[in-house]
């Protein structure tokens, strides 16, 4: 096997030795090398803006002014806003676990889509027309909400749930 594996590297060999062929032009290779140097060189503006939002609002800080009468509400509301868009984000508990639920407001979102990323679980969805998005039974933890849309990415900052 090695022999015939030699034969063949011998002839390759040979093949390159009498090898007649010429060679492009020097400027057409110079050419082609520069359109491939221009594209690794060049560094334009990313297309993708990321925007990190800010909480403007959450409901465990708030307290009504007014008295409650009945049972204490274990869900939570956050608002985070950024300068063009706002995040509804709902957290209640289910079961043993937690449902995080929202809403982009104020901005488009055909084809945008919402990751939860937390240290041991992370999650990703499609919004709906309405903007939506919803997350199930998700452990507590702490989690960042990424909104994708086509010329932006919304962050925010860490929420601790649970």
């Amino acid at each position: 096997e090695c022999s015939s594996q030699l034969q063949l590297i011998r002839q390759m060999i040979g093949f390159m030795r009498t090898d007649t062929a010429e060679d492009a032009p020097a400027e057409l290779i110079q050419q082609a090398k520069s359109i491939f140097r221009r594209k690794v060189v060049e560094h334009g503006p990313s297309l993708l803006q990321v925007i990190v939002a800010s909480l403007t609002f959450d409901s465990l800080t708030n307290a009504p002014a007014f008295g409650l009468r009945s049972q204490a509400n274990a869900g939570r509301q956050l608002i985070y806003s950024t300068e063009t868009a706002d995040i509804d984000v709902r957290v209640s508990p289910e079961n043993e676990e937690w449902r995080i639920a929202g809403q982009l407001l104020g901005a488009d979102c055909p084809g945008g889509d919402v990751e939860l990323e937390g240290d041991d679980f992370s999650a990703f969805v499609e919004l709906n027309e309405l903007c939506e998005f919803s997350f199930g039974s998700v452990p507590a933890g702490g989690y960042k909400i990424s909104i994708h849309l086509p010329d932006q990415l919304i962050q925010t900052p860490r929420l601790e749930v649970g």
